[in-house]
């Protein structure tokens, strides 16, 4: 399989999936197969992510590979289920579209998605935008954190925190506070349907927790 003028390559979370990206509007997808032995079979096409109006700088996906998100030079971002039958022909549904803003001059944007699939982060020039995936709504930036363009950003395996690394050739860690904010807001929610006491007990002091945490952060900020 070949992708003229490759931008991003990336195996899923799954390792069912090869990806690639380039200055197509579409993200391809190409199954890897084994046999029951473990010996390389061969791959074949999958699935693709369509529908941006330009190249595609970047895509990720969620922990358990339900969930991907594109990055594409026309200023927008998708996310889409990619929970599907690929062996039927059944394509990737569009979840929700966003748009982002880059004053980086040489365009670029990277993006990763929390492991739970709940946030999505995008980062230009030397700043980083957090969204919600459900809604499209900024919900945090993270402004000049490094002195040169960021050239790569992951979460870690549990969302609580964001690497980076940079053109000034360093690497950074940052914890998530959309994350925290994001834990908040499911723990009201499932506060309001609780009816074990222990367990709303439980939801009471990690909301607790969790906001004086938030507080402590923004106050040093």
């Amino acid at each position: 399989a070949v992708v003229a003028s490759q931008s991003t390559g990336s195996i899923s979370p799954c390792k069912d999936l090869v990806g690639a990206s380039g200055f197509t509007p579409e993200v391809h997808f190409w199954e890897v197969k084994f046999n029951k032995s473990g010996s390389f079979q061969g791959v074949q096409e999958a699935m693709d992510l369509s529908g941006h109006k330009s190249g595609v700088y970047s895509f990720a996906f969620s922990g358990d590979t339900r969930r991907a998100v594109t990055v594409s030079k026309d200023g927008t971002w998708r996310v889409y289920n990619t929970d599907v039958s690929w062996h039927l022909n059944e394509d990737p549904k569009l979840l929700v579209s966003g748009e982002y803003s880059t004053d980086d001059t040489q365009g670029t944007a990277h993006v990763a998605m929390s492991p739970d699939g709940r946030i999505v982060a995008i980062a230009t020039s030397n700043n980083i935008s957090l969204y919600n995936s459900d809604t499209a709504e900024q919900i945090d930036t993270l402004i000049g954190i490094h002195s040169d363009s960021i050239t790569r950003l992951e979460f870690s395996d549990t969302g609580k925190y964001i690497f980076t690394c940079g053109k000034d050739k360093t690497v950074r860690v940052w914890l998530s506070r959309a994350g925290m904010r994001r834990d908040v807001e499911l723990w009201a929610e499932s506060l309001k349907s609780a009816t074990n006491p222990s367990h709303k007990e439980r939801l009471k002091t990690q909301i607790a927790e969790t906001t004086a945490r938030l507080a402590e952060l923004a106050a040093l900020c």
